[in-house]
């Protein structure tokens, strides 16, 4: 079960206010029994934990109306103040956490047998200063195996306004966009290496459910969707997760955020070339640079990809650490494939050839979690190997051709339309990656097919290729970012090559899924 905004985060720092809400203190969470370290300290404290009281406690154990016994532990918290925002976060706060236990106040006290195993139901907050700025974190507990689920709200007492995380991290003098990306890549980095450890099995690749995964992983780690907590002194961490395929499906993750920023470390560069390829990676940022020889000028008659001059493309889609890299070919043809190696042992690539195919975009494709415990690459003829831990070698281009037959992910997989007052476009998507569609106000009708490419934060990548029409107009080649909108049944589309098909000039599309027949 794939959950949505279930991501929790914590901010953790004790920081002199430098511009959000007035003058600070240390910052430290309410009743964690830190020590006061003065006079002036003791009396900060004591005037945040007014600002913050229950507006709704409950300790009880009860039966319930289906006559099971369970355990209560509610404690729901209220911002002291008088401005409209705060007044909504109070409600917001009743309602998620407070209206379904009411009934429950004049219920009697039941007292469980010994043997009697109750389940319980937990609700309890924390509050986290920055001068006059809280973030405040409820967490719950609904018992079994269960996670604790928790969510934040950052507020300034002194202008009475509810914050945004990007702007409370504006304020502690972070950059917003340079820590989004660290969490992006932590998550991603962690969820490759558990999936890598034993949680991957064959059957992820059918209907998609791997890249959905990742994208999962990608969407609920987003700032907005992330609490901020102070566990203890000048400490950071941003509390995010990652899908699993244990359990609830989800599990935690915490990331530390330095709070100034180190010295630059060099960073290790690494590159290879292979024929009219070559390849260039420093950190997370990569280019692949293809020139114009022979082998790439009959990719024209072969495949409809004309290379007119040497050109040099970003590799979008990696977020892992890496230690190696190898340039390698599939089939007869000039096919390149570069491969990159993680710190954690797993193989990642980028098939160029079938990126090209459907505009001007190179994206790091799913690791092949089989392909682990590796140490180095190395081309083999026209082949890359990987040696692994234990000495032994496996080949690569039979996996890499098992990875790129992942089908296309379910929730980009149906009916979609796009009406408006002048216009009536639709698109059909199967899983094996057939497509149709009818735009121009469906007077032109393509036929093609979708390759699935990776994840990018927009969502999942989608290289969609399709054929001379029936009148005779050529083909249509794009490549978008999909993502899922599971409570408005929409499918966003973000281009990133390529002409809209559906709404010439426009970068954004929402489509919605027609209901089934």
């Amino acid at each position: 079960m794939k959950h949505k905004r279930l991501a929790a985060a914590v901010l953790a720092a004790a920081l002199w206010l430098t511009g959000c809400g007035g003058a600070a203190a240390p910052a430290a969470p309410a009743g964690s029994g830190a020590a006061a370290q003065s006079t002036a300290d003791t009396a900060v404290q004591t005037a945040q934990k007014d600002r913050i009281t229950e507006q709704f406690t409950l300790e009880k154990t009860i039966r319930d109306e289906y006559g099971i016994t369970q355990k209560l532990t509610i404690h729901v918290p209220q911002l002291v103040c008088d401005s409209p925002d705060a007044a909504y976060l109070n409600e917001e706060l009743a309602a998620m956490y407070a209206a379904d236990f009411r009934q429950y106040e004049d219920s009697p006290e039941i007292e469980p047998q010994q043997d009697e195993w109750s389940p319980e139901i937990y609700i309890n907050w924390d509050a986290y200063w920055y001068g006059d700025c809280v973030s405040l974190v409820v967490f719950r507990y609904d018992g079994g195996t269960d996670p604790i689920y928790s969510q934040g709200w950052c507020f300034d007492f002194a202008a009475g306004h509810k914050l945004s995380v990007t702007e409370l991290l504006m304020c502690m003098g972070l950059d917003p966009d340079a820590v989004q990306q660290q969490m992006l890549r932590q998550a991603m980095q962690t969820f490759d290496r558990h999936m890598a450890q034993g949680g991957y099995y064959e059957g992820l690749l059918s209907g998609g459910n791997l890249a959905s995964m990742r994208m999962n992983t990608l969407e609920n780690n987003q700032l907005e969707d992330l609490c901020l907590l102070l566990p203890e002194q000048n400490r950071l961490v941003l509390r995010g997760g990652c899908s699993s395929t244990a359990g609830s499906g989800w599990r935690q993750l915490d990331v530390e955020i330095p709070l100034q920023a180190a010295d630059p470390q060099p960073q290790t560069v690494l590159t290879d070339t292979y024929g009219s390829a070559s390849v260039q990676l420093e950190g997370t940022q990569g280019t692949i640079t293809l020139r114009r020889t022979p082998e790439t000028a009959a990719w024209d008659t072969d495949y409809g990809i004309r290379l007119e001059q040497d050109r040099t493309f970003p590799i979008l889609g990696i977020y892992n650490e890496y230690i190696d890299l190898c340039i390698g070919e599939l089939g007869a043809s000039f096919h390149p494939v570069v491969y990159l190696l993680t710190k954690d042992g797993v193989v990642e690539y980028v098939d160029v050839l079938r990126c090209l195919m459907s505009g001007n975009v190179l994206v790091c494709q799913d690791p092949i979690y089989i392909a682990n415990q590796g140490v180095a690459l190395e081309r083999s003829g026209e082949e890359v190997i990987l040696h692994q831990e234990d000495g032994s070698v496996l080949e690569l281009a039979p996996l890499t051709a098992e990875w790129n037959g992942q089908e296309i992910p379910s929730e980009a997989v149906g009916a979609f339309n796009e009406m408006a007052d002048d216009r009536f476009n639709w698109m059909d998507v199967e899983s094996n990656g057939l497509v149709q569609m009818g735009v121009q106000d469906n007077n032109v009708f393509y036929q093609g097919y979708a390759n699935y490419l990776g994840v990018v934060p927009e969502g999942m990548v989608l290289g969609v290729s399709t054929s001379e029409t029936a009148d005779g107009m050529p083909g249509i080649t794009f490549v978008a970012a999909v993502k899922y909108d599971l409570y408005n049944e929409t499918l966003n589309l973000t281009m990133i090559d390529g002409q809209n098909p559906f709404a010439e000039g426009k970068t954004q599309l929402q489509l919605t899924r027609c209901p089934d027949n």
